[in-house]
């Protein structure tokens, strides 16, 4: 990275690419508390207690790689624009990793997280309190009372499914496994080392696992598969701030299209959105008590946790705005796709925003083809017996 003791300026895609896959910011696990357990049954053996929260830094290089590349001032072997992106992108890991390294810090959890990803506007905490009343006319929401769920599938049924689902959509490469690392029933993905993490006992009736498959394969997985055959791998991961509304707006609109919305996960991420709005001043305990309003106890306390994960003593003020992205994420797709339901398949070019489908427009990223419409999802669905 140095030049006769200069430092280097410049870097090719390849050069910067290897340098950002070498970075470890995996906030998701460092923000879950290591007694979550033990401060959540504190929490309900009383009227007053505040979860005191403890977690673990991972191990990483991210210091010594974030300075080789705080010098880059361009990408030279790539359209200009691809360039200004990952610079940004440079920033942004920075940023992200910084969060990472604020953890049980309550001033700089808020401070970088409302940063990086906002918090809700007016509007949208206005729309979300609609939603919260049962005002669901303008969303194609289920009803749970409504649902044939069909018989429960466990882990075994479960993988032949997803191995179903992956051959059917040209997924080559991906596969299921088990986690230790992840919460009850959980699913999470592992994109760099294309896997399905699941819990070992997971259980799933046929109507949530084919909600799981859209919102999970249909969404997440085939961005990030677009995206690294465009040939540019940050378009593969999580990359810019606000990617992620598309992100999870885009997996819930699928959701939606595919009648597998229910109004019970809708209010869920509206609650989280009134959560966020309301939140940063109050305690834990406090926070809770507002959500009862509107949640049983069990789903206040899991909205609660999610927007004060993060922060160390959670009587204190603070909050951790992610998961805005969820209800105003819906919200944006669903306007933008109204106006224009072109960008649908665009955006399928990668894990990319409205402003990148330029680029698509352009040429700049190829158009993507591997785009599941709602008759491919059905035939998939009935060849995997769900």
């Amino acid at each position: 990275m140095e030049i006769f003791g200069r430092k280097k300026k410049t870097l090719k895609l390849d050069e910067v690419t290897k340098l950002l896959g070498d970075l470890r910011i995996p906030t998701a696990l460092v923000f879950t508390p290591t007694n979550l357990e033990a401060e959540k049954k504190k929490f309900f053996n009383s009227e007053t207690y505040n979860p005191v929260f403890e977690y673990r830094i991972v191990k990483n290089n991210n210091k010594e790689i974030l300075k080789k590349l705080s010098h880059v001032k361009e990408i030279v072997d790539v359209d200009p624009r691809i360039s200004d992106f990952y610079l940004q992108l440079i920033d942004s890991k920075k940023e992200a990793s910084d969060l990472m390294y604020a953890v049980g810090n309550n001033e700089e959890v808020t401070d970088i997280s409302v940063h990086r990803y906002g918090k809700p506007s007016d509007k949208l905490f206005r729309n979300a309190a609609r939603v919260l009343r049962g005002k669901l006319d303008s969303y194609n929401v289920v009803k749970e009372d409504s649902i044939k769920k069909g018989e429960i599938l466990y882990y075994d049924d479960i993988v032949k499914v997803f191995n179903i689902v992956f051959q059917e959509l040209g997924l080559d490469g991906w596969t299921v496994n088990k986690s230790i690392n992840i919460a009850k029933n959980g699913v999470k993905l592992g994109i760099k080392r294309k896997e399905v993490l699941v819990d070992a006992n997971i259980e799933r009736t046929k109507y949530k696992l084919r909600k799981t498959l859209v919102h999970e394969v249909g969404t997440h997985v085939l961005r990030a598969h677009n995206g690294l055959m465009c040939g540019f791998d940050a378009l593969s991961n999580a990359n810019l701030p606000e990617y992620l509304d598309v992100e999870e707006g885009l997996a819930t609109w699928n959701e939606n299209n595919m009648g597998l919305l229910t109004e019970k996960w809708l209010k869920n991420k509206a609650a989280l959105t009134w959560a966020i709005y309301l939140g940063e001043d109050l305690s834990f305990r406090e926070l809770y008590n507002v959500l009862l309003a509107v949640l049983p106890k069990y789903s206040a306390f899991d909205v609660t946790y999610r927007v004060k994960r993060g922060l160390g003593d959670t009587h204190d003020r603070g909050i951790y705005s992610k998961d805005v992205a969820y209800f105003r994420g819906f919200r944006k797709v669903k306007k933008k796709l109204e106006e224009n339901p072109r960008l649908y398949n665009q955006l399928y070019a990668g894990k990319i925003t409205f402003k990148q489908c330029e680029w698509v427009e352009d040429g700049l990223l190829p158009m993507p083809t591997n785009v599941p419409n709602k008759e491919k999802w059905l035939e998939i669905f009935e060849k995997a017996g769900i």
